[in-house]
């Protein structure tokens, strides 16, 4: 496992990255700020996830770009493949705990869910494009695609 270089716009090539938390160090820690969002996040998942829910995690937003200094680390638990039970766990456990998680490891924390009713959005697909402010800033077109990070 390997994260890519950035391309030219700042942003990871599209795709999906598997990685570990270390090698996120490695190529995102590049100063103060990032390094204690990554310790964050680390904690995050050794606390609230891990041994807890045994399914994929996605990390994205503009911690995984050039950006210096992100607000947050977006994650995405990925719940599409679960049981109904599991997906209702995952389900509670975001909304009971979204605002603490974000507080406590600056860890900005969703679920993704199967289904395509109207309102249910898949959050590993849609963060594999940049958004309009990203966009914006960096001239590109809105829905440029970009690349996210699957942490193994």
């Amino acid at each position: 496992m390997s994260i890519p270089a950035l391309d030219d716009h700042g942003l990871l090539p599209a795709g999906v990255h598997d990685c570990s938390v270390e090698e996120m160090q490695a190529s995102f820690g590049w100063n103060e700020h990032r390094r204690a969002l990554i310790g964050g996040l680390s904690r995050f998942l050794s606390n609230e996830i891990f041994g807890v829910f045994d399914y994929p995690v996605y990390a994205d937003g503009s911690f995984v770009t050039d950006k210096k200094c992100p607000d947050d680390i977006d994650i995405v638990l990925e719940l599409r493949q679960a049981s109904d039970a599991e997906s209702w766990r995952g389900l509670t456990f975001l909304q009971e705990h979204q605002g603490r998680i974000r507080g406590q490891y600056g860890v900005d924390f969703w679920v993704n869910f199967r289904g395509t009713s109207r309102g249910i959005r898949d959050f590993v697909a849609f963060f594999q494009y940049v958004g309009h402010k990203t966009a914006k800033f960096k001239g590109l077109g809105s829905g440029h695609p970009k690349g996210i990070l699957r942490i193994m």
